[in-house]
């Protein structure tokens, strides 16, 4: 049931919308999305980065609502300059959700991510299902859609943090099961404790988060199908798709899982690694194959990885040598 908004009323959970050149069309129905919540104690801040366009025009029909707030900056920031931008505006909801200029709500979705985090003291963030709208071409249609199927056989409810974790790091990280932040609900007291986004990461930056918050808490996977998530030619994630930005981060995100995870588990986090390295390694040499170009942000990291770790590099180099034959 829709509870109506009392200005009085302590907000439960305050909304980030970071934006950058957005479709008005497509910010319209994100902001029509929260607006039709039956959960009504929110408060929203727009924080726009330097975009050429007008985004405050874009959004001037919604600001007679008082709980909406607009900023922006002057010069772009980059993704993860952006959400933290966001974040730093968040006021004091012990409840802090991302929602993406491109991304929609089903209308209950802020009560139902409420109820599961105030029932479970020690969930830090919960997890929404959600599926995929498609607009335009999309190469990788199939990958996205296996997504969402794997993601229906994770078992709804409350997962042990560090345990998820050690799962997650058999599979490489992938896919990014807890999900897109359009789709993830945070307590404020853990984003605290984790900190800031990692702002030189272009494209896993939210695995990144994740792991770091799974370390420190338990995560809710919240089955159902809360919403959508837009992929289209202009979105982020197919544009370092495209240019092959990211190909090092989940080597970063893993490296710092094993950080992360307890001293008896390290044994398998190193293998898992190892996996990954090789096959790092072959998709990197299939992708000079195809004449596909593959960005150098974040092959510093690697460098760094390899001093580290010389053993596991060197045996997932002898190890993609063999595959690769």
């Amino acid at each position: 049931m829709r509870i109506a908004y009392n200005p009085t009323m302590q907000p439960r959970v305050t909304i980030l919308l970071p934006t950058y050149e957005p479709h008005p069309e497509h910010i319209t129905q994100a902001l029509q999305s929260l607006l039709a919540q039956s959960e009504q104690g929110w408060l929203l801040f727009i924080h726009d980065d330097g975009s050429k366009a007008d985004v405050r025009a874009m959004v001037a029909p919604f600001m007679e609502d008082k709980r909406m707030h607009f900023r922006r900056s002057e010069s772009r920031r980059g993704i993860g300059g952006n959400w933290n931008a966001a974040v730093a505006d968040m006021e004091e909801a012990p409840y802090i959700q991302l929602l993406f200029q491109d991304d929609k709500w089903e209308p209950d979705y802020l009560e139902k991510a409420l109820a599961v985090m105030e029932s479970n003291p020690s969930v830090g963030f919960l997890s929404a299902q959600h599926h995929y709208h498609f607009e335009g071409e999309c190469p990788v249609r199939d990958q996205y859609e296996a997504v969402v199927a794997f993601r229906k056989t994770v078992a709804s409810g409350t997962h042990d943090g560090k345990t998820f974790l050690m799962d997650w790091m058999e599979r490489g990280l992938h896919p990014n099961i807890p999900g897109e932040p359009s789709f993830v609900m945070l307590r404020r007291s853990v984003m605290e404790e984790v900190g800031e986004f990692t702002e030189d990461m272009p494209q896993f930056l939210d695995v990144e988060y994740w792991v770091r918050a799974l370390a420190v808490s338990d995560w809710y996977n919240l089955a159902g199908d809360h919403g959508a998530f837009r992929v289209h030619p202009s979105g982020a994630s197919e544009q370092n798709r495209k240019a092959g930005r990211g190909l090092f981060d989940r080597l970063r995100c893993m490296d710092r899982a094993l950080v992360a995870l307890p001293a008896s588990e390290r044994p398998r986090a190193r293998r898992a690694i190892v996996e990954h390295l090789k096959g790092m390694i072959l998709k990197f040499r299939n992708r000079s194959k195809r004449g596909e170009s593959t960005s150098g942000q974040g092959s510093s990291h690697v460098l760094f990885f390899a001093l580290r770790h010389p053993i596991l590099t060197v045996r997932a180099i002898i190890g993609a040598l063999g595959r690769g034959k």
